[in-house]
Formats: C-alpha cells, structure tokens, sequence
C-alpha cells in the first residue's frame, strides 16, 4: 500500500510545487513513512525524505519548487527500510535517463536487482520501486538503439518491463525528453483524468488514488486491469500491456466522476474525518436503504410519469445525458443543459418542480451543473430524481439477481460463502446472523486465507461467493476470486463494493450491490461497515421474503443510528476516561461476536493497545488468566510504579538498597483492574448469560463496560461493586431501546466507534503533552495500517 501520482501541465507553472504538496497531502493516508517528489521545469529536482507529506513538503522544499511535470509517491514500507535510499520516485541514468515511481509490490525484487546488477545499473535501494523504474529504464534504451520514436520506444519498454515484473502494482515513468508519462495499471488502483486549469491550460493526471485526482479534475477516463496509458497535457492513449507495444489505442470516452474534491474536505464542526464519518453515518445508512425501496418519492414520481415516455424520449435524454457528463468546460455544459431543456423529457421534468435536495450518485455533477443554471434549478432536480431512479431500479435488478442466486444456491443444496477482509468480514460474520435470522439460510464467512485452506479444493458448481469491499481493490481477496476462475468452477459471483470504478467491481463481479456510503478517508473503516451491515440486512430480508418469511416492517435503523450517537455521547466519554490508558482489554459478545470483532479492532487501530473481540461464554475457557495479578503495564501503572518509588526513595535510610529492592516492593501499585466490555443483544437469554459472565469475572478483578439497551437487572449486575473490590469501577452504555438483536448489531457498533474515537482522541492528547514523538496514535492514520491494501 503506497499511493503514487504523476501529473504534467501544457505550460510550467510557478506553483507546481504547492499542487504536488497538496497532492502529497492527499494521498497521505495510503503511507507515511516517506513522501518524495521530482519536479520538471528547466531540470529535473529530485526532493524526497523519511516522513509524512505533512511533515517533508515544506521542510524538503517541495512547495517552492516550479516546472510543468510532477512524478510523486508516499510509502508504506514493504520492500526495503524506512530511510532516504529507499524513499521513492527514483531518477536513474544508468542506460538512459528516466524517472518514476510505484504502489503495490513487486514479489521478485530481489531477483531482479541481482539480474539488473549483472546488466551494468547501479541500484542504490532494496526498494521494490527502483526495480520498476530501473528496469523500464533497461528496455527503454534497448529499444532506443533501434529507433528514434522516444514514444515507440517507451511502449516497447513498459510492455517488455511489465511481463518481468511479479506481483500486483501500479507505476509512473517519466521520459524527461518528451516530458510524456505512462502509468501502468497492473494489479492495483490506478485512476486517470484530464482537463483544464484556471488559465484555460490542459493537463492530464494519474493517480493511484481517486480523491487526488478529483482534486485537479472532475473527468476521468477508465483504465481497466492489464493497461496503461501514454499521456502529456494535450493527449493520451490507452494500451493493453499484454498485448504488442504497437497495439490498438482503445477507445475511452471521458465521463465526470459522480464525486467532488468536496465530497473528501474535512468539515469545519469535525477535527478528524473519523469524527465526521461516524456522525455521516445516519445519511449514509439511508443513502443504502432506501435503495431497497425503490429510492426517494421523487426518484419514484419521476419513474411514473418516465413509463409513459416513448422509447425515443428516453434514449435521447439517457444519450445528452452521457454527452454531458464528458463536458469539462462551463459554456459546453451550459449548452447542454439548455438543449435538455428543450426537449420533451426536459420539459416533463422541470414541470413536476421538485424541492428535494440532490440525491443520485450524480449529486455532484447536478450540483455543479445546478451551480451554473441557477435558472434551471428546477430541471436539474428533475434530472437528479431521474438519474436516482433508474440508479434504484438497477440496485433492485442487482438485489433481485443476487436474491435468484443464492435461492438457487439453496435449493439445489449448494453454499453460500461471503469472503472479505479486515471490516467487511466482521460485516460478513454479521451478515451470517441475518441471514439465518430473517430467511433461515447458512451464508459462510470467511478470510481468503481461510478460503484458500478450507475451502478452495471443495468449492463446487454452483457455489456462490459474495466478495466485499469497501475499495473493490483488496489484494487478498482478488487473488481469491481469480484462483477460483482459473479453475473453471461455475461460481457466481455478488460483488458488495463502494467504489464502483474498482477492479472488483468492474471486472470481476457478476452482479454489483453498491454501498453508496460515500467516500471514507480516515483509514479505520466506519460508515463503510456499517452500510455493509445495512446491505446484508436488506438482501436478508429479500431473501427471507422471497422464500415465504413474514420480515415484518423494515425498522428505522438510520433513525436508530442518530439515537445512539446522541443519546450514548455521555456514558462513552466516560468509558472512554476510563479505559483510554489501559494496555489490553477484552471485548465479550453474546451473539454479537461480530460486533465484539469489530469493535477491537477499531480500538486496536487508533488507541494501539491489544484489545480482542471474544464471544462471551469463551472467556472463561483460558482468557480469563489475565484477570487478577498481570504483568501488562500501561503508562498509569507506571505512573504509580514511579510515584512509590520516589516516596519510598526520600523516606529510606539506605536508598541505595531502596533502589535495589524497591521494585519488589512496590509491585501491588502496577495492579490494575482488567477493563471487560461487554456487548449483548436484549434478548432474555442473552441477557441472563452475560450477568452470569458479569459476575464470574469481576470477582476476580475486572473493570466493567457493558453496551446493551437499557435492562434494570443487567445494570444491577454491572454496577454493584464486588465485596472484595471496593475500588471496582464500571460503566453503563445505553443503547435505544428495540427489543431486537439484529437491531442491536448497528447500535452498538456505533456505540463502539465512537468510544474507540474518544479513547484515540485522549491517548493522543496525553501523549503529546508529555512530548512523546511519533507515537502513532491518531484516529485518521494511526501507524503501521493503510485504506485500501493492495500488496500480499
């Protein structure tokens, strides 16, 4: 997981250098253990360093720098040390003269440093990266002793250099003669956009990352696994890697991207995006269910009066549409919007003046497009409704197939595997809960690796595999889709992803359920999990209904989900003081084992302590040693270790012998109560289990967190302090009350995000002021993890 990006303007501009840090800044998020750049202007600058975009694009120098050409990349350490050499894009004259940079990994590096040492380069790194480029550099000279076509020659070099190269990756290179870059797609993300800056210029953009790339330009052309483009400001082709380097330019109409820069700003009322996107979460649960619903009352209006225009009328609105979205320039959607207006879907629209606000996934264009012909506000909403109900009508197609496949699946005896990873398997586990719940049918969760081990060898014709993920990119579970193809097995395939321009997505899927959560820039996954859980519930519930179940009335969860943010916001502050220095903690789940996973791991990533998720009842089956007397000291018990000591230190009369001894001594002042959270639906038996749970354990030493609607008997349970404790502390976090487990499932997850959030928030806090650097712990990007993994 890196993030890499190369941009090249028609003109040099004197602020290329605060684009790229902006740029820089943006794809932070993907790595952070070195930023570099190499900007062209009159000559090439190579500015690169050990550090966040954050810290290095001023202190490198990076702003100030001008040119027309910017290759740049962050790093998550894989191949090779954290340090300078390793730091990437690297610039290389060993052969020819060449620059560029990757994301993703390159598993024969170290075979390939050998073999490029053998052929006379100086490779001054183990970093995968410089492999790339060095051996693209190989290739490019080669093909240069045969012909003066510099351009020829580089698709020659890249065709040649990627069938060498193993692994999954996405790369930039740079001819700094022809000032042309090409950009391989090849196993990881890769987005490209054109247009034109303030001063009417062209430029072209490739990114690994889409958020960057929507910072310069709303207007992207599709690259598709196994290509890569050869692009400058004015032009760019888009080739097939495998196929010869004079292969056929493919044909890809540029479109307007359904998102904003906007949509990734960081709101004024939020300090972190976790933050925002946790509060977000109430949208962007209806944002998903009210897909399930045939969308909002004006998508559906719009639907009615649309079934009585003729074929013709629809066709040409679908058609100016399509037209529109490849317009860049104010005065050519402008024109568009008034020959839709003329027309007599146009006008259909614009009559039923609707007052909603943008909804479709084309919110962003209409706004802008809304932004433009103020005057036509009223068709722009006409438009909007009729976009978000023919995306309606395609999501309940999609839930219809997938509903189809797995009753299929089911009646002819066949499995149901939902495989995924990190977050979205925690959702699968709790996908497996609904489903057996609402339509009494097994789905099986698993991680590829698990796949691989379990199941690989058993998977039959007419399986079906439901694949998630909030990027549509994670490398594990791609890997798992392609082995199961390559064996010819007759799978479908369901396909739950958020960004629909993904390789999972686009290429491997059979049918796609969108999350439309939006999205998600703080690395902990928070509105993507939860509108995963509101997805399984909505297919739960279609499966159940199509094989006869009574689903009852679709409850309120986005309502459920506000409920939860304000009416806990109390209870988790106070959780949170209490548990925010502790060094490990345990969350135990009756039912809720999805939830209990879900919830460690969000603590894991940004408080950095080990916390695991448990259901319940296996607690007690070895765990629970860790109660009582423990040898896990976190910053308080050390706190106090020193206080005594000191106090012991002054009062001794041989304070050499106190140094010596007083260790021992003072080893009662590390003991701390073990912090237990624990999580349980309201069903009766459910409850009754976990005051039993609650009992067993605080006896033996434990601090109590219980997340459950609000039950007289648990809260008894969970507050009276045990005899032999009188210090025994606990806290009650009240979930609203519905009497159902699976609504439970959403309530206290979010419940947990937040409580996750503060205690990240406050260690952050305490660490900094007590002058700790590099400590790691931050909600947005905490150490060591990224968004969207995309190498082994």
């Amino acid at each position: 997981m890196c993030g890499v990006i190369g941009l090249v303007h028609e003109r040099p501009r004197d602020d290329l250098g605060v684009i790229a840090g902006e740029l820089l800044e943006t794809l932070q998020y993907r790595g952070y253990d070195s930023t570099g750049a190499v900007i062209q202007g009159d000559e090439v600058v190579l500015k690169k360093g050990v550090g966040a975009p954050s810290q290095l694009i001023h202190s490198l120098g990076i702003v100030d720098l001008a040119g027309d050409v910017f290759c740049g990349q962050v790093r998550w350490a894989t191949f090779g040390a954290v340090d300078d050499a390793n730091a990437q894009p690297h610039v290389v004259r060993c052969k020819t003269f060449l620059y560029g940079a990757h994301n993703g990994n390159v598993t024969n590096c170290d075979d390939l440093k050998g073999w490029l040492t053998e052929r006379g380069h100086e490779v001054k790194s183990d970093n995968d990266g410089e492999m790339v480029v060095h051996l693209v550099e190989h290739y490019f000279a080669a093909a240069l002793e045969e012909t003066d076509d510099r351009d020829a020659a580089m698709r020659q070099a890249v065709v040649r250099a990627s069938r060498q190269l193993e692994g999954s990756f996405a790369a930039v290179v740079v001819d700094p003669v022809t000032r042309r870059l090409c950009a391989i797609k090849r196993g990881s993300s890769l987005y490209f956009g054109v247009g034109q800056d303030e001063h009417g210029d062209a430029f072209a953009i490739a990114s690994s990352d889409l958020s960057s790339v929507l910072k310069r330009t709303h207007v992207l052309v599709g690259l598709k696994e196994g290509e890569y483009v050869q692009f400058d400001a004015k032009g760019h082709e888009v080739r097939v890697i495998d196929g010869t380097p004079e292969g056929t330019v493919l044909e890809r109409t540029p479109l307007r991207s359904r998102l904003r820069v906007e949509d990734t700003a960081l709101a004024p009322e939020h300090a972190t995006f976790m933050a925002q996107e946790i509060a977000a979460q109430p949208e962007t649960a209806r944002e998903a269910l009210r897909m399930f619903e045939g969308g909002t009352p004006g998508a559906q209006r719009v639907a009615a009066i649309a079934r009585d225009w003729s074929a013709g009328a629809r066709e040409a609105l679908d058609a100016q549409l399509k037209e529109l979205r490849t317009q860049y320039t104010d005065d050519a959607l402008t024109a568009g919007c008034e020959a839709i207006a003329a027309t007599e879907a146009g006008r259909a629209l614009e009559a039923l003046d609707l007052a909603h606000p943008l909804v479709s996934e084309e919110r962003a264009f209409f706004g802008d497009l809304m932004a433009l012909c103020p005057a036509r506000a009223a068709l722009v909403r006409g438009l909007d409704a009729y976009v978000e109900s023919i995306e309606a009508q395609e999501l309940l197609r999609g839930v219809e197939a997938s509903v189809r496949t797995m009753s299929d699946a089911v009646s002819a005896g066949r499995r149901i595997y939902c495989v995924c990873c990190g977050t979205s398997f925690h959702a699968a586990k709790a996908a497996s809960l609904f489903f057996a719940e609402l339509a009494r049918v097994e789905v099986i969760p698993l991680l590829p690796g698990e796949f691989r081990g379990q199941y690989a060898k058993t998977i039959a014709d007419g399986d079906v595999i439901v694949a998630v993920s909030q990027s549509g990119e994670t490398k594990d579970l791609i890997d798992v889709i392609n082995g199961v193809r390559a064996d010819g097995r007759q799978v479908p395939l369901i396909g739950v992803v958020n960004n629909l321009n993904s390789t999972l997505a686009h290429e491997k899927s059979d049918v796609v359920v969108p999350l439309r959560c939006g999205p998600e820039i703080a690395v902990p996954a928070t509105k993507s999990f939860v509108n995963q859980l509101c997805v399984f519930y909505g297919l739960a519930r279609a499966l159940g209904a199509a094989r006869g179940r009574d689903v009852g009335p679709a409850p309120d969860i986005p309502g459920l989900i506000q409920a939860t943010l304000d009416g806990s916001r109390e209870a988790v502050e106070e959780a949170a003081g209490l548990l925010y220095l502790a060094p490990s903690m345990h969350l135990l789940a009756t039912r809720l084992l999805a939830v209990a996973k879900e919830g460690a791991l969000k603590v894991r990533e940004v408080v950095l302590n080990h916390t695991e998720g448990f259901e319940g009842s296996e607690f007690k089956h070895g765990p629970n040693t860790i109660l009582g007397f423990n040898t896990l000291f976190g910053p308080q018990e050390v706190e106090a270790l020193l206080a005594r000591l000191a106090r012991g230190l002054a009062d001794a009369e041989d304070p050499a012998a106190y140094v010596r001894d007083g260790l021992t001594h003072s080893l009662d002042a590390l003991y701390r109560d073990y912090p237990l959270v624990f999580i349980t639906g309201p069903e009766r038996r459910d409850v009754d289990l976990t005051i039993s749970q609650l009992n067993t354990h605080k006896i033996r030493g434990a601090t109590t967190v219980v997340v459950a609607e609000e039950d007289e008997r648990l809260r008894a349970a969970a507050i009276k302090p045990p005899a032999n404790n009188p210090g025994y502390r606990a806290v009650y976090i009240p979930l609203p009350a519905t009497g159902d487990t699976l609504m439970a499932t959403f309530t206290a997850s979010v419940a947990l995000q937040r409580l996750a959030l503060r205690m990240s928030e406050r260690k952050m806090e305490y660490l900094e002021s007590l002058g700790c650097r590099d400590h790691g712990v931050h909600p947005d990007v905490p150490k060591n993890v990224s968004k969207s993994i995309t190498v082994d």
